[in-house]
């Protein structure tokens, strides 16, 4: 604003109010929200204000290298909060036994103060490779069947049993709790479920010491459930619960499902084949009482679908509307070989399908295959990622925009299904490119007008 012929600058953000201030803060990393306390007198303990806790190391700075730098960071923090209620609180880094402790005071600080949402990632970002190639497969079976399931420097059992202590009325107001990294147990899972009457989202990532998990309960508020990556896992049942979607990924067990009345969101990904039974054959057996119930479905099938699947009768699944598929396509394995899974779903509305990057590079200059003719009467959108350009996967897009006849969006995404979420990224940008231009070449003149093609 100008005044008597000066230029004077108004500080519009110091005429905010507390709560509009506040709210800007919460948009900011915890670092950042505490830093912004040298501002002023208004600014010293604003940040205090804030409801969401994300004590996440790679957000903040370099400096935090070690275990203690950053329980002296999390602790110097937490002794300046000063709100009675939070929202979130989460715990990310490389921790061990030695700070046991410590967790345990963060874990009694978020509770007595009437947290819903807690998240524990005890390695932090430490980068999970996922099982690209086949020598990448064989290498980990041998590492995660070496696993034991004691404690190890980067795991230990959170011992809240131990704890049980007025203190933690907050366990009531819980309502979605992720452990990631944590040794956790069945009974621990069992006094979380049985003192948490709100909780509704429970994902356990990781556990290399839990064995056997049991789930029932019609009174259980839990609706979602998460079990992935823990390697001494053996069996899990799950019965007479309200549960919407369940998601397990990991290696051969004895999964049992039964009386959900409600689930209507499953995820499955098992070794398949080769870490174990193969999934189609001992699985889906499993849960024939509840597919039809289904609506939406996700299949890992790293390795074999081909022959698994092209050969099999699948009973309708009449509900479902979104099939996702994660594949492993080996050079230029049949696609098409999915189809048989595909059409037993009539009422289809979203497919994805979704493959990591395997010899690419080998383009073969065979005929086209049109598979078994199928109408699709309900199927809208294709979404492919991954795509390379190989045969195989031209033949899979052309089958549906010759049997989808109320496709209207057809997604190419080209980036690696891997690599893209890693900081190697750039390595497999020539290649990315590459199959960028195959797909505008293959697909641009091919699909009809009425269908919306968008290349990644």
């Amino acid at each position: 604003m100008e005044k008597r012929g000066k230029f004077v600058s108004e500080d519009y953000i110091s005429n905010l109010s507390s709560e509009t201030l506040v709210s800007i803060l919460s948009q900011l990393t915890l670092r950042e929200a505490v830093a912004t306390s040298i501002l002023g007198r208004r600014w010293r303990y604003l940040w205090t204000s804030i409801t969401i806790l994300d004590f996440d190391a790679t957000k903040a700075t370099d400096t935090i290298q070690s275990g203690p730098m950053y329980v002296k960071w999390v602790d110097h923090v937490l002794g300046q909060y000063e709100v009675s209620t939070i929202n979130e609180f989460r715990i990310s880094f490389d921790l061990d036994q030695n700070s046991t402790h410590a967790i345990s005071s963060w874990i009694e600080f978020a509770m007595t103060r009437e947290v819903q949402r807690l998240e524990m990632d005890l390695l932090g970002q430490r980068p999970y490779n996922a099982l690209s190639s086949k020598r990448c497969r064989s290498k980990c079976k041998r590492l995660w069947r070496s696993q034991s399931c004691g404690c190890s420097s980067e795991q230990f059992c959170l011992n809240l049993l131990s704890t049980r202590t007025p203190t933690f009325c907050g366990f009531k107001f819980l309502k979605d709790l992720y452990l990631k990294n944590v040794g956790i147990t069945q009974e621990v899972i069992e006094y979380f479920l049985a003192n948490c009457p709100k909780l509704e989202q429970l994902s356990v990532c990781g556990s290399r010491h839990l064995v056997k998990l049991r789930v029932s309960g019609s009174s259980l508020s839990l609706k979602h459930l998460e079990v992935v990556y823990c390697t001494c896992l053996k069996y899990v049942e799950i019965f007479d619960t309200s549960l919407i979607s369940f998601k397990y990924a990991g290696l051969d067990i004895d999964l049992f499902i039964k009386n959900v009345p409600l689930l209507v969101d499953l995820y499955i990904g098992v070794g398949n084949g080769y870490f174990g039974r193969p999934l189609l054959n001992d699985y889906l057996p499993q849960f024939s009482r509840c597919l039809s119930q289904l609506q939406v479905l996700t299949l890992e099938l790293i390795d074999g679908f081909v022959d698994e699947i092209g050969s099999k009768l699948f009973p309708r699944l009449k509900n479902l509307k979104k099939l996702v598929l994660e594949v492993g396509a080996w050079g230029e394995d049949n696609l098409l070989g999915l189809t048989p899974l595909i059409n037993a779903c009539p009422y289809l509305q979203i497919l994805e399908l979704k493959m990591p990057w395997i010899n690419v590079e080998d383009h073969d200059t065979r005929k086209m295959r049109r598979g078994i003719k199928c109408r699709h009467k309900y199927l809208k959108v294709l979404e492919i990622y991954g795509y390379a350009g190989r045969m195989c996967e031209f033949e899979f897009v052309m089958y549906f925009i010759r049997n989808a006849v109320a496709l209207e969006k057809i997604l190419i995404d080209p980036r690696d299904q891997i690599v893209k979420r890693t900081p190697f990224a750039s390595a497999n940008l020539k290649i990315e490119q590459t199959a960028r231009l195959l797909a505008k070449s293959q697909l641009e003149a091919k699909v009809p007008p009425s269908i919306q093609l968008v290349i990644l």
